[in-house]
């Protein structure tokens, strides 16, 4: 097993994952996300954020990186939650087939509509943004009050990605999302995706998590 990677060994994988060589933003931002680094992606729809999100949680072991064991896809809205979760079923299968793994990669889903993974037990969840906050303020919907603890410990030590951040309610979910990343930062790495975002923005949310809480 290698404890190092390469552009080549990347470039390699990517296209045993996706079929596809990576464009040069998938390649820096698996890079970054590796190395354990936040990162604000900004892509067109269509572009391949969903893959270049997966990508390091399942690299990570083949290189034997110290990585979360743990992905958490957060989105807002119910109906990609599904279908991200079906695309990414897919990504697994095509990796296992090219990579022996250690064990079965559990992908599940945790929405108010699907509700098969309310402790967050599987390996990579996909979950809608209420599922998340309320984990994470130990007021989980999904589960009583004494296994609360369960869901935000899961939080704070998985890999975090947001996706479509550009849908969130921006004097709601979205001021939720900045504390979380706030809380988690320098534990493990986060991933926030948008199709569409400006440049004042994008600075503001990289200077709020940065700020220290006080």
């Amino acid at each position: 097993m290698k404890t190092f990677y390469t552009d080549t060994d990347i470039d390699e994988y990517f296209r045993a994952l996706t079929g596809f060589a990576p464009r040069q933003f998938q390649t820096e931002t698996i890079k970054k996300i590796l190395n354990r680094e936040d990162v604000l992606l900004r892509a067109p729809t269509g572009s391949g954020k969903t893959e270049t999100a997966i990508a390091p949680f399942l690299f990570a072991p083949t290189f034997n990186l110290d990585f979360p064991k743990k992905l958490i896809y957060v989105v807002p809205l119910r109906t990609l939650a599904n279908s991200l979760r079906q695309r990414t079923e897919t990504l697994v299968k095509n990796w296992s087939q090219v990579h022996q793994l250690a064990r079965p990669v559990a992908v599940t889903l945790q929405t108010g509509e699907n509700p098969e993974d309310p402790r967050f037990e599987g390996d990579i969840i996909f979950c809608t943004i209420d599922q998340m906050l309320s984990s994470f303020l130990n007021i989980p919907y999904s589960v009583g009050k004494g296994s609360a603890n369960v869901n935000s410990g899961a939080i704070l030590a998985a890999y975090l990605v947001f996706d479509e951040l550009h849908l969130l309610d921006p004097n709601r979910s979205f001021a939720a999302v900045i504390k979380v990343l706030q809380q988690v930062q320098g534990i493990s790495p986060s991933l926030l995706m948008t199709a569409t975002l400006t440049d004042e923005l994008a600075s503001r949310i990289v200077e709020e998590i940065n700020n220290e809480i006080s």
